[in-house]
């Protein structure tokens, strides 16, 4: 279903008309110098949770059942996948679907595009080999040129 945008103001002057839209889609109102606002009926808000949860659940049945082959169908949605390596692709998998269904479970969605960022930051130092190179040699960490206080 695809979304109807409108301007908060429209909203504010014609709020019976933007409501009778929610009958047939969601309606994103787009606020100047704010973040876009989504409004949607609770039903459908619902069944897309509801759908969610049920597809986390599955991608982790798959990830314990058949690892090999979602780690591989993974790089079909995330092409930079290709730059882990086998062994990371099946842990990116596995790490993947657990933060799915843990996030479905509280409707949180954040903690994965955090994930997904982390692991897309490591395919990046896997495609770069002098950059990998550089990161896994010895280096000094360095605080403002001198070393952070001790950790007590």
């Amino acid at each position: 279903m695809q979304a109807v945008e409108r301007s908060f103001s429209d909203f504010l002057r014609h709020p019976k008309e933007v409501v009778a839209e929610l009958a047939e889609h969601d309606v994103v109102l787009r606020r100047r110098n704010a973040p876009a606002l989504r409004l949607c009926r609770v039903d459908r808000d619902e069944s897309r949770t509801e759908t969610f949860n049920a597809l986390a659940r599955l991608l982790r049945n798959l990830a314990a059942h058949s690892p090999v082959p979602l780690a591989t169908a993974l790089g079909d949605v995330y092409p930079w996948v290709q730059y882990l390596p086998r062994e990371e692709r099946e842990l990116f998998a596995e790490e993947l679907t657990k933060e799915l269904l843990a996030s479905a479970s509280i409707d949180v969605f954040e903690p994965v595009a955090l994930l997904v960022g982390a692991w897309k930051a490591t395919a990046e130092v896997h495609a770069d080999p002098e950059l990998a190179r550089r990161l896994a040699g010895p280096h000094e960490i360095t605080h403002g040129g001198r070393l952070p206080p001790p950790i007590l």
